[in-house]
């Protein structure tokens, strides 16, 4: 990983966790989440959650906060705080539903785009940083495995369940 995150700690009697799937996809979550924190404060977010908030608005149809959060699997507190911060800095703005005054349906500002579009190239890079050494083969493998632990069908590439979270 980059030198611009802090290491983890060494964990205490990891020989125990190795083995662990849960414990081993939650330390990876961790450290790819670092990268993708830096990545985000180097466009002016504050984490990875703003990068996945943004690219949702942006997406698709315009729909209401409530709509993006149940997508995202976020709750409204949380996805609130994110909402108000982005719109705050300019990256998104709200505006009435016309179908229901009392939602709100967020939408990218210009500048909310652009930084919605550096997402792929910091993907690429927090990515290839976390997978540095591993073969060809076993980044096929790897992605492989994980499509099968996040239930994400081959042919339709979305999870049979969860968020959807990208």
């Amino acid at each position: 990983m980059s030198s611009s995150v802090e290491p983890f700690p060494t964990c205490p009697n990891t020989s125990s966790v190795r083995t662990d799937i849960a414990w081993l996809l939650h330390r990876a979550a961790q450290r790819i989440r670092q990268e993708w924190d830096v990545a985000a404060r180097e466009h002016g977010l504050r984490d990875m959650r703003d990068w996945i908030v943004l690219a949702a608005v942006g997406e698709g149809e315009k729909r209401t906060q409530l709509a993006i959060g149940q997508e995202l699997g976020l709750d409204k507190t949380t996805l609130m705080s994110v909402l108000d911060r982005l719109e705050r800095d300019g990256f998104v703005v709200r505006t009435v539903d016309p179908n229901d005054r009392r939602a709100r349906v967020p939408e990218l500002t210009e500048i909310g785009a652009k930084v919605r579009d550096l997402k792929v190239p910091a993907r690429q890079r927090v990515e290839e940083a976390a997978l540095t050494g591993a073969s060809t083969e076993d980044r096929h493998v790897f992605f492989s495995v994980l499509s099968q632990l996040a239930g994400v069908d081959s042919d339709s590439e979305e999870p049979s369940h969860g968020s959807c979270m990208r």
